[in-house]
């Protein structure tokens, strides 16, 4: 969305600062922006159409977690203790 390239989005609850991110001519600085800058709700909406349904339940399948697991991570692997 080209609109929203060179925009900056001012989100801060308190004190703005200022600085080469946010200050120089490259940026749109908004002030008082709206949570949904878009126009849209904030909330995420997608529409597919019903085989795409299925091929994302089926992927969705597929690539579930498995709760029960507790595979061996780098973080265990790298901690000095026996694994």
């Amino acid at each position: 969305m080209p609109e929203f390239t060179s925009a900056y989005y001012n989100m801060s609850q308190g004190e703005d600062d200022r600085g080469p991110w946010n200050s120089d001519g490259d940026w749109e600085f908004i002030e008082d922006p709206q949570p949904a800058v878009g126009g849209g709700d904030g909330l995420v909406t997608v529409t597919v159409s019903g085989a795409d349904v299925e091929v994302l339940q089926a992927m969705a399948a597929r690539t579930a977690s498995d709760i029960s697991a507790d595979p061996k991570t780098g973080a265990d692997l790298g901690s000095g203790q026996a694994v």
